[in-house]
């Protein structure tokens, strides 16, 4: 079993995934888990690349809840994807060596008008995680969302592609 397998199988056993899928199920799950509350902020697609995302999504980890901000465009599976990668970094662990060290993305301020820049630890998009933790929380989303379509059973944990048992 890989580093990152195990890993996985942590984090699917820390959070079982709901069955049938249901992100809002799973998000309350995490929510519950961390001790902090989670929510979705969807914007569109060119707020995101502004702050350095690519288009794609935002963690900002503030000192009693997550903010998870993702293209708005983004629907069903696509938005669920996006929503589960950020949940993989902080599954993963992905925020502990992280500190806020740069100033925030002014465009954060457009984005989240309502949110205190001094209650914000951690504006966490693609450049601050690196590409080893990107691939992970990439791998975690993908193999969440191919783990929460299969069939229930009795004993389900991630196994990566191409190993055996």
């Amino acid at each position: 079993m890989t580093s990152m397998e195990a890993r996985f199988g942590d984090a699917t056993r820390t959070v079982p995934l709901p069955n049938p899928w249901n992100l809002t199920a799973y998000l309350a799950a995490v929510a519950a888990h961390r001790g902090r509350s989670i929510s979705l902020h969807p914007v569109p697609k060119a707020m995101l690349a502004d702050m350095g995302c690519g288009g794609g999504g935002l963690w900002v980890a503030r000192k009693h809840d997550d903010i998870i901000v993702y293209d708005a465009a983004a629907t069903g599976r696509n938005a669920d994807h996006v929503i589960l990668h950020e949940i993989g970094h902080m599954l993963l662990g992905h925020h502990n060596d992280q500190e806020r060290g740069d100033p925030l993305p002014p465009s954060l301020a457009v984005v989240l008008p309502s949110i205190s820049p001094q209650s914000i630890e951690h504006v966490l998009g693609r450049a601050e995680f690196g590409a080893d933790r990107e691939r992970e929380a990439e791998v975690f989303a993908d193999m969440t969302m191919v783990y929460a379509t299969l069939p229930r059973r009795r004993r389900r944990s991630f196994r990566l592609f191409g190993r055996g048992r």
